[in-house]
């Protein structure tokens, strides 16, 4: 519980996660896809790629592709997403 508490901690954690609970992308095999390094400016994106991703995927959250830098669902995404609904219910998308 702390570690997922330590990882909804960050406001941006939390939107790459909830980016993966109403995906626009899908990868070739269906499954869901973010592609959040192009989105974000480049200071943005040094510490999405050296912080959040990293913590995201090490805690099985999230599968990320550092090659095209895809991000796709992880193994235990399905144990933090009722947590995520909960917090987007309460404070609106985007939080």
């Amino acid at each position: 519980m702390d570690e997922t508490l330590s990882v909804l901690a960050d406001v941006q954690r939390r939107r790459i996660l909830d980016e993966l609970l109403t995906p626009s992308l899908q990868a070739d095999g269906g499954e869901e896809t973010i592609y959040p390094l192009e989105e974000f400016p480049e200071e943005h994106q040094i510490e999405l790629y050296h912080n959040h991703l990293p913590l995201l995927a090490e805690a099985g959250f999230i599968d990320w592709n550092q090659n095209t830098g895809a991000v796709t669902r992880g193994p235990r995404f399905n144990e933090i997403s009722p947590l995520l609904e909960r917090i987007e219910n309460r404070a609106g998308p985007n939080v």
